[in-house]
């Protein structure tokens, strides 16, 4: 991949490429700046000792460091191994004897305590201060980073991505130069994207999604990259960079679509009619191949009235479009961003594939799909339901794990651990997680997203996870969107989780889900929980899936009141 960015470093020279946060505002590196500070940056490890094939932890922060590091570990022929900011320092020490890391380069103090020198770690670097002092120096190896950059093969590695370990310790998946740059081509084969194209970049770079359906296919089409401020800011940077496409999770798209909501519910009965019709119009506008005169003449009229200017406020005057991945999309979100004229493309992939492997386009969606396959990628169903991938992306090994490596890779298919079933038409559902089956004590099992997914509907719900593993019934933990709860009953969190009140609002989403269910796997009871699950108290992976198993046991009290019939839910 480094090779195809100083091919196009070369191209495009003074042009922007990257737009990065300063005190000052917005800050402009071109690609001939970041093709400097990337042989700065690969110098100075030359400088440090960094043989080629040697691997480099990487922890921050997005910043525009981050990139420089990243490509001039690169180009020194170096492996670079991200790892998350937000994880525990007994994790990341693990994740860097590993991968017998020979260099940390962290963001500043704060994460540099989270790693020991010893063993292969020599030396900790941090942007900050070092990486700083790289970029003011005249590199002293440039002759030595041209041989390196020369001899990168294909196959050779380029990164080592260990993934989130919702179910036990993270494992690095290795992926070769050619499978990043094979997944990135094979990308824009089916997205319309040039160098005319611009994007907010926010997920965390330590994230294959961000890293590379972003930044790295970014260097393919030659387009220009924001790295905002952060989630905190991001939709004030939305109107402010207007970007044309958008990489996100569907809990942002939730937020997004929640936060309108609210507004329209407190506004007046007849603008609440005009939204509602506006958005009838546009999401039979979307879906309608060749709109007669009357739909056409509504359209305009919806889009001058309501449309467009909620568009602009949302999401800027120039996007054309979202992609989504990391877990489901509700089809209530993905119609209502299409109905506003931003189309929702829902994608599928994973780590060990370097990313995505099939996703929805501008010109082939179905909703409650991810999609077709990319060009290159083969999709089939396992006789229990498993769907296997075959990809250029696809991992060469789980980093000194060849079980683990065994139980991922058979004859060239990856298997993703995913249920789902392929339409007649070669659209892919996921429908549930192999490993997340419940089977209950009567035999029974039970597939807890989708129902989880059901309960998600209800705007009140902020999160939920279904227990019933070994359990005589099934029950829920459900997070409300507590700021809304507040609203109609007045106290906190702590207050109503138990408040008979509360629980009324939540009892109509459960007894309606349950009334499409069998009786096994109806929900007979559901306990509220007065925060969110998150990152930071170690309840959900970095890409916001939840650890059922650490849910499960520090909700113990909660779990056990309910299967001994002390909490409401349908009788």
């Amino acid at each position: 991949m480094v090779g195809v960015f100083f091919r196009q470093a070369a191209k495009y020279g003074d042009k922007p490429m990257v737009h990065h946060p300063t005190a000052d505002g917005w800050k402009v590196e071109t690609w001939a700046d970041m093709k400097q500070h990337t042989l700065a940056v690969a110098s100075s490890l030359i400088q440090a000792g960094v043989k080629a094939g040697d691997h480099i932890v990487v922890m921050s922060e997005n910043r525009i460091e981050w990139l420089y590091c990243d490509l001039g570990i690169q180009a020194a022929g170096a492996v670079t191994v991200p790892i998350y900011p937000s994880t525990p320092a007994e994790v990341a020490g693990r994740i860097a004897i590993n991968c017998d890391a020979v260099i940390a380069i962290v963001s500043g103090e704060k994460i540099a305590a989270k790693f020991q020198t010893g063993g292969s770690l020599r030396q900790i670097v941090r942007m900050d201060t070092d990486v700083l002092e790289w970029l003011a120096k005249e590199p002293q190896h440039l002759d030595e980073v041209v041989t390196r950059l020369s001899g990168i093969k294909p196959d050779d590695v380029c990164t080592i991505v260990y993934t989130s370990g919702t179910t036990g310790d993270p494992k690095g998946a290795v992926l070769a130069q050619h499978g990043l740059v094979d997944m990135g081509r094979a990308v824009l084969k089916v997205f319309p994207l040039s160098e005319n194209d611009s994007s907010l970049s926010f997920l965390p770079y330590a994230h294959v999604f961000e890293r590379i359906n972003g930044i790295f296919t970014s260097l393919l089409f030659g387009g220009q990259t924001w790295i905002s401020r952060g989630i905190d800011h991001l939709p004030d940077d939305l109107t402010q960079v207007q970007p044309t496409i958008l990489l996100s999770v569907p809990r942002v798209y939730e937020k997004m679509h929640a936060a309108v909501m609210d507004k329209v519910r407190e506004a007046p009965a007849s603008r609440q009619a005009l939204f509602r019709w506006a958005i009838r119009i546009g999401s039979l506008h979307s879906h309608t191949e060749n709109p007669g005169p009357l739909l056409s003449l509504q359209h305009r009229l919806a889009e001058r009235l309501v449309l467009g200017p909620l568009r602009r406020r949302l999401v800027g005057g120039r996007l054309r479009f979202f992609i989504s991945g990391g877990a489901s999309l509700a089809k209530e979100i993905e119609g209502f961003f299409w109905a506003i004229g931003v189309p929702i493309l829902n994608g599928y992939g994973m780590t060990e594939l370097s990313s995505g492997c099939c996703s929805n386009t501008l010109s082939q969606h179905r909703f409650l799909t991810v999609g077709k396959p990319f060009p290159g990628v083969e999709l089939k169903i396992a006789d229990d339901g498993e769907i296997l991938v075959k990809s250029p992306g696809a991992m060469l090994e789980y980093y000194k794990n060849p079980e683990a490596t065994a139980e991922m890779l058979a004859d060239g298919w990856i298997r993703t651990g995913d249920i789902g079933e392929i339409d007649e038409d070669g659209f892919l559902r996921i429908t549930d997680r192999k490993k997340d089956l419940l089977k209950t004590a009567g035999g029974k099992y039970v597939a807890p997203q989708p129902l989880e997914f059901q309960l998600l509907h209800d705007p009140l719900v902020e999160q939920a996870v279904v227990i019933g593993e070994s359990r005589p019934y099934v029950t829920a933990l459900l997070v409300p969107d507590w700021a809304a709860v507040e609203k109609r009953i007045p106290g906190t969190p702590e207050q109503l989780v138990d408040d008979e009140r509360a629980h009324a609002l939540f009892q109509p989403g459960v007894d309606a889900l349950n009334k499409t269910l069998g009786s096994w796997e109806t929900i007979k009871y559901f306990s509220l929980l007065p925060r969110a699950f998150s990152e930071e108290s170690g309840e959900m992976t970095p890409t916001l899936k939840v650890k059922r198993r650490v849910v499960s046991e520090r909700y113990k009290a909660q779990i056990e009141a309910m299967y001994q019939g002390k909490k409401k839910g349908s009788e």
